[in-house]
């Protein structure tokens, strides 16, 4: 090596130590800054609010819905008669339709009444055959009844669905 190759690589050395020797830039605030950021924030999680408060004030008012078919479930596991079932499960849609609908429109209904009631307040009807369960159940022999489940999935779907 010459001499002006040891001046060269002394002085690319001075400036590399020179440039080594920076100073970093300042961290990037990412807050926004501008009001309207703010603003726009603020509103997405007011509706977000808002929704959460209607989910959860929906959900309390169908409390008696959850409640009814569980008291379905419950009352089919059972090991009672056939008719007993069927009179079960007039007795939850007769509380189900008293806790929605006014108590002089649905207290006095009965038989042919009240299956039409049923079928009128809901988007799923009940077929022929549990129409006349539900009306004729007490009069039949327990031998006679058979499709109790159907009128129980029947019966759910009515107070899933009733308006």
């Amino acid at each position: 090596m010459n001499a002006q190759d040891i001046n060269t690589v002394s002085d690319s050395t001075q400036l590399a130590n020179q440039v080594l020797d920076f100073i970093p830039p300042e961290k990037v605030d990412m807050t926004p800054n501008a009001i309207g950021w703010w603003i726009i924030a603020g509103l997405v999680g007011l509706v977000v609010l808002v929704m959460i408060v209607k989910w959860y004030i929906n959900y309390l008012n169908s409390t008696y819905r959850r409640t009814a078919i569980q008291q379905i479930d419950e009352m089919i596991a059972q090991q009672t008669t056939s008719n007993d079932k069927v009179y079960h499960i007039n007795q939850i849609l007769k509380r189900v339709a008293l806790t929605t609908y006014s108590r002089t429109e649905v207290a006095s209904l009965q038989g042919a009444e009240w299956v039409s009631f049923l079928n009128d307040h809901s988007k799923s009807k009940f077929n022929s055959q549990e129409e006349e369960l539900m009306i004729n159940a007490p009069y039949m022999k327990t031998e006679q009844i058979n499709n109790v489940e159907s009128l129980a999935t029947s019966a759910k779907k009515w107070i899933k669905s009733h308006v």
